[in-house]
């Protein structure tokens, strides 16, 4: 980093999106009270609820741009008739 030492200090990464990074985590976190979950299965189903969650946002964007280019159309036809 710039050229500088670390002297030993330990180095800290960004997680890659895809988990891979926590497969040897062993921190263990309380799910409700109920059962515990190794803190990569819970990352793991974080990431595909957000997954699950983008791919429905998406899905909603592009029908919503589909609807729009629908609508930009129709105010084409109307204007082009109207300047008639």
């Amino acid at each position: 980093m710039l050229g500088r030492r670390n002297n030993g200090s330990p180095t800290t990464s960004k997680a890659r999106a895809d988990g891979a990074g926590l497969a040897g985590a062993s921190t263990v976190v309380a799910d409700g009270g109920q059962a515990e979950v190794a803190a990569s299965q819970f990352v793991v189903q974080l990431d595909e609820a957000a997954r699950e969650r983008l791919e429905r946002m998406n899905r909603r964007l592009r029908l919503l741009e589909q609807q729009m280019e629908m609508l930009e159309a129709e105010v084409g036809r109307a204007s082009s008739t109207a300047d008639d």
